[in-house]
Order: structure tokens, then C-alpha cells, then sequence
């Protein structure tokens, strides 16, 4: 049996120490870094990607791309369908219901309290990085623990929100609006929150290093952000252990799961900022 030496050593032999160094140099020197985050992160936490080899949707199909539009046509039905699925758990929501934020998610949150990492931009919609203490971040598909009204944008945690099914759909909480609630996350055809866009472009304008971590960078507008940044001369860090579009831009390829590479990259940074006398 290894032991936890074994463990740590096996996966250190796996990572390249010239790229975990090389990454680390540009974080530590970094004012506002931002990281855009993928299913691969979540993939580590046990939660199936939906694309690629064994993804939910190359095993099942793609849903019906008009959701939202189903969703906008009858509301009221709409949620009488979704209380209905409830009673009925699939491989996804079990997963996400087990899932727990691993070393990756924890690293990450690190890097926030260091004050390193100025905001996290993420595609996933488990709560995973709010669960391991990020506190800056857009989740630019929603939360599933969130609700949101179409009118006014508003969200609240789902558990704040009574679900009646003799009065369907539920209605904003905020008087003056009245709107109708859906869950949080995106569906497939509708508009991504028009204040998460604007707070993605603003962050990634501020950024001087960006990360990307677990993302195939092929869904947008989120794969436009790193794209962006290295347009304006910012290093991009790409953690994957695959190849994608981005990787012929980026100034640093670390070829491990966020969940090996984040912690060793976080020790090197924070081993570098105490050698120059700052804040660990």
C-alpha cells in the first residue's frame, strides 16, 4: 500500500516542475490575476463532464437546444415538469448532490485570500468553489442552489424561495417586479445574465496574468475572455490535461488535473512572495 510520501511523490514525478515554477513566478508577481474555470475541475469532485469521452451528452444526447423557449412559452407547465423530475434523481444529480470541492477548488480560494487571485470566472454550476471559500467569482452558467428572475435578474439561495405547486410559476420576491422565477443556471437558447457579462469584461480588462483551468475552451463567451487578455499582452496560464484552442497562446501549459497542479503551484507562489517579503 502507498503511503501518503509514496502519494505525494508518485504525483510529483507526473507534473512538470519547470512549468509549476514558471506559473507560479507570473502569479506571484500578478495584482489582480483572473481564472476562468471548466467541467474539469468538477470532473475531479466525481461530477460527469457533459462533452468528450464518457461525457452525459456523448452517452445520452444533447438536450433539445429551444429550453429556454420552452421554458418562456409555459412557464407554469414548465415547473410542474421540474417538481416531477425531482421525484426522480438521475446520474447528475446524484453526482452533484455527492460532490465535494477538491484540492483544486481549495487552492484556488487560497490564491483569492493571498491576493493573487482578484476574481474567478467559472462555467460550472456545482457551488463547489463557493463551498471551498471563494468569495469573487461569476458563475457565468448560475448556481444550482440559485434562483433568478427573468425580469429582473434578482437571485436568491433556492432555499428561500417556496415553491408552491397550487401556484405556479413562483414570482419575484422584490414587489416592484413581480417577474418570473426560474433556476439559476443557463438553459440551452437563453441570454447569459447581462451583469455577469458585464462583470466578466470588466475583470478580465483588469487582469494582468489569466489562468485557465479545467476548460476545453470551446463554449462562448467564456473561451472569448483568456483570448481577450492575451490580446492585451497579459500571460495566460493554461492548467489541462489536454490540449485546446488556447493552448497555442498561452505562455505557460501545466499538462496535470487542476487538483495535482493548483496546490503545487499555490506553494510555489506563496513560497516566492515570503522570499520577497511580502504577505504570504
Amino acid at each position: 500500500m502507498l503511503t501518503a510520501t509514496d502519494r505525494i511523490a508518485a504525483v510529483t514525478d507526473t507534473l512538470d516542475l519547470d512549468a509549476i515554477a514558471a506559473a507560479a513566478e507570473l502569479l506571484a508577481h500578478a495584482q489582480h490575476a483572473v481564472a476562468l474555470a471548466g467541467a474539469g475541475m468538477s470532473k475531479e469532485s466525481g461530477i460527469p463532464t457533459f462533452r468528450g469521452e464518457g461525457g452525459l451528452w456523448t452517452r445520452l444526447g444533447e438536450p433539445p437546444l429551444n429550453q429556454y423557449e420552452t421554458f418562456a412559452a409555459d412557464p407554469r407547465r414548465w415547473w410542474e415538469r421540474r417538481l416531477e423530475e425531482a421525484q426522480q434523481p438521475n446520474e447528475f444529480a446524484g453526482a452533484l448532490e455527492a460532490a465535494e470541492p477538491n484540492p483544486g477548488h481549495v487552492a484556488l480560494a487560497e490564491l483569492e485570500a493571498m491576493g493573487v487571485l482578484g476574481h474567478l470566472i467559472t462555467q460550472n454550476i456545482d457551488d463547489l468553489h463557493r463551498r471551498a471559500g471563494q468569495r469573487a467569482i461569476t458563475e457565468i452558467h448560475g448556481n444550482r442552489h440559485w434562483m433568478r428572475c427573468t425580469a429582473c435578474g434578482t437571485r436568491w439561495p433556492r432555499d428561500e424561495i417556496t415553491i408552491d405547486p397550487q401556484s405556479l410559476p413562483p414570482h419575484c420576491l422584490e414587489s416592484a417586479c413581480g417577474g418570473i422565477v426560474k433556476n439559476d443556471t443557463v438553459m440551452f437558447g437563453e441570454p447569459i445574465p447581462f451583469g455577469a457579462l458585464l462583470t466578466c469584461e470588466r475583470e478580465t480588462d483588469q487582469a494582468d496574468c489569466f489562468l485557465t483551468i479545467g476548460t476545453s475552451a470551446v463554449v462562448y463567451p467564456a473561451a472569448q475572455y483568456p483570448v481577450d487578455a492575451v490580446r492585451r499582452g497579459v500571460p495566460l496560464i493554461e492548467v489541462n490535461p489536454e490540449e485546446t484552442p488556447l493552448s497555442e497562446i498561452a505562455s505557460v501549459i501545466v499538462r496535470a488535473p487542476s487538483g495535482e497542479a493548483l496546490p503545487r503551484i499555490v506553494a510555489a507562489v506563496r513560497a516566492r512572495r515570503a522570499a520577497a517579503g511580502r504577505a504570504p
